[in-house]
C-alpha cells in the first residue's frame, strides 16, 4: 500500500483528519518533485578547474 492509499484509508476511517492527510500528501509530493528535479536537471558531474599553484 502506498502513501496515497494509506491517506485515503485514514480519511475513510476518520474523516475529521482530512487536513492532516492532505498535508502529508502535499509534503510527499514536494519531496518527490525536488528529487525529480535533482535527478533530471541538476548537473551530476560539474566541471571545476582546480589548480595546485595558487598565488
Amino acid at each position: 500500500m502506498n502513501l496515497h492509499e494509506e491517506c485515503l484509508l485514514k480519511y475513510l476511517q476518520k474523516p475529521d483528519e482530512l487536513s492532516y492527510s492532505t498535508d502529508i500528501l502535499k509534503l510527499t509530493n514536494c519531496i518527490l518533485e525536488k528529487q525529480f528535479i535533482l535527478k533530471n536537471f541538476v548537473a551530476k558531474y560539474p566541471n571545476f578547474n582546480y589548480t595546485d599553484n595558487v598565488r
